[in-house]
């Protein structure tokens, strides 16, 4: 992410209590470590935090924030990423891979315990835990197989597969019922697809679900255009017209609806799709962020 994204946050405005903490504890000598070297002019690197339209949820950074709070300090540097508070719950789970403080086993087991219980590791293989948690994939199947026997989480029977270079979860035979995997597409602002019965493959966000289409293609659909494969749909003939573009504004739907489009841009347009948005809102991204 560009720099022009990170912005100094008055630390009263970050929630530290929604269950986004990756470590097991923290380490009291390395903030203490951390408050010295503040003193001596060091500079950190931004936390990042999660923003849901109303709350800055703290993913990663909890040891340099402690620490300028200890130092007195009002404000510290973070990047701003949106996202649900479950959202950067699921983040927790990959950082501190790399850093400095190496993570102790406690710490990789709460991150192991939390992505399998969590809601988006229920569509998920063990490999791509693994990879999310920064583990051995036998780790991963080991504790799925204990959580399972006792009852802490469901037994699963997703499986992976790779297409196109692009790897997908899905649920094999022998698994959960796959007509509960299945949605109707009741959104009629995408007539190519409107009617059609498609099969989720995975939770990409919160709100984003890759589905598989009847002619065996892949498209993400928002949660809000899929509905129950059973319920009825309007014999009316939907007929596109131009309608006029809904404003994008800090409301928590619009935002997803932002989102949505952008995670629908093929990868090669990704890069121009963010020079575009910051030559156009450069300016109000650095002094109002809206998390993108």
């Amino acid at each position: 992410m560009n720099t022009e994204a990170y912005i100094e946050i008055s630390i009263h405005h970050i929630r530290r209590d929604g269950g986004t903490q990756p470590r097991a504890e923290l380490d009291e000598n390395h903030i203490e470590d951390l408050v010295l070297a503040l003193g001596d002019g060091a500079s950190f690197d931004p936390i990042l935090l999660y923003f849901d339209g109303s709350n800055y949820w703290l993913t990663d950074g909890f040891h340099r924030l402690a620490a300028t709070t200890r130092r007195g300090l009002d404000k510290i540097k973070a990047e701003i990423r949106q996202g649900t508070q479950q959202d950067a719950i699921w983040h927790s789970f990959a950082v501190n891979q790399h850093h400095a403080l190496k993570r102790s086993n406690a710490d990789k087991q709460r991150a192991i315990i939390g992505a399998l219980k969590h809601p988006y590791g229920h569509l998920k293989s063990n490999k791509e835990i693994a990879r999310h948690c920064g583990v051995a994939d036998i780790t991963i199947t080991d504790w799925r197989r204990k959580l399972e026997q006792s009852g802490e989480i469901e037994k699963s029977e997703v499986k992976e597969v790779t297409r196109g270079g692009q790897s997908y979860s899905y649920r094999g035979s022998g698994g959960a019922s796959t007509t509960e995997q299945k949605f109707k597409v009741i959104s009629p602002d995408i007539p190519e697809y409107y009617g059609q019965e498609v099969e989720l493959v995975e939770i990409k966000s919160g709100d984003l679900y890759q589905c598989k289409l009847p002619d065996g293609s892949y498209y993400p659909f928002a949660k809000s255009e899929l509905g129950d494969v059973k319920a009825p749909i309007s014999e009316v003939t939907y007929e596109r017209t131009e309608a006029p573009v809904t404003p994008i504004t800090s409301d928590g739907n619009n935002r997803q609806r932002l989102i949505s489009i952008v995670l629908r841009l093929p990868e090669s347009q990704l890069k121009k799709a963010e020079e575009l948005l910051i030559k156009e809102f450069g300016e109000f991204l650095t002094t109002e962020p809206i998390g993108i």
